[in-house]
């Protein structure tokens, strides 16, 4: 029975690893989801698409899309954005919430913004003198971080 009970939790562990490998591949822009496309063509019209990637695990699918220019943008597998960045170059405002917008140009009129992150309780923005500041959910300032 125990030599019984040990074969069947080696073959649940190896089915369980075989699934967990993650699936890369790269897609045409078109394969994205439609959030993510709108997304991109509202904000990032004027860069030039360097590959597009969709990452899919046992959990979850995501979808990375990088510039030419080394800004990238990472999407769920709903096509909401969850990161965008570039040390390059700044990016663009135009999608954050308006009470990050307000914040930052009372606090930061002139910040270049370098990297922004949506979790599912905050914000988290970075500028390009490496300053971060999170905010709520709602978009409500919490603190700064270096």
């Amino acid at each position: 029975m125990k030599k019984t009970f040990i074969l069947l939790f080696t073959l649940l562990i190896s089915g369980l690893s075989l699934r967990a490998e993650d699936i890369h591949r790269i897609i045409a822009f078109e394969e994205l989801p439609a959030k993510a496309q709108e997304f991109i063509t509202a904000y990032f019209s004027a860069q030039t698409i360097r590959f597009v990637r969709m990452e899919i695990d046992v959990t979850k699918t995501e979808y990375t899309v990088r510039f030419e220019n080394g800004m990238e943008i990472e999407f769920n597998g709903n096509g909401d954005w969850e990161e965008v960045e570039s040390h390059a170059e700044c990016l663009p405002f135009g999608f954050l919430p308006e009470s990050i917008l307000n914040y930052l140009s009372q606090r930061h009129p002139n910040a270049c913004l370098h990297e922004i992150a949506r979790g599912r309780h905050k914000f988290e923005v970075e500028l390009a003198d490496g300053l971060e500041i999170i905010f709520n959910k709602n978009g409500e300032f919490l603190r700064y971080d270096d």
